[in-house]
């Protein structure tokens, strides 16, 4: 999806929108694309996980058992969820490491700027 998005769709966006491709991407459009690409994702995901819900279901209704796979698929799930929600944390995590080492340099740059008066001038 991002090969696709940075070889076809942004030069089309860019040429159509701006009137000029620009190769850098911006922070901001790398967290538009990183949030749709999560909402598709999460979008595709839960519409598999509601199939094996659905299938599980008929399976018990009619009385047939549930095989392993049905529980491998399900197992599955969980992990990319846990993968997912790991990578939300993470990436709020580094956001907020980055905004307290901002804040940090900026007010380490102002320590030697304090000045001192002398009064027995």
């Amino acid at each position: 999806m991002l090969m696709w998005f940075r070889v076809v769709v942004k030069p089309v966006v860019d040429d159509t929108v701006f009137g000029v491709y620009v190769e850098e991407e911006r922070w901001s459009e790398r967290a538009v694309v990183a949030v749709t690409f999560g909402l598709m994702w999460w979008w595709r995901l839960r519409d598999d996980v509601e199939s094996l819900v659905v299938v599980a279901e008929a399976k018990h209704k009619l009385l047939i058992r549930l095989e392993v796979f049905d529980f491998l698929n399900w197992w599955m799930y969980y992990i990319c969820v846990v993968i997912g929600i790991v990578k939300i944390f993470k990436g709020f995590s580094y956001f907020v490491n980055m905004l307290v080492l901002t804040i940090k340099r900026s007010r380490k740059g102002f320590e030697s700027c304090v000045v001192v008066v002398d009064d027995h001038v």
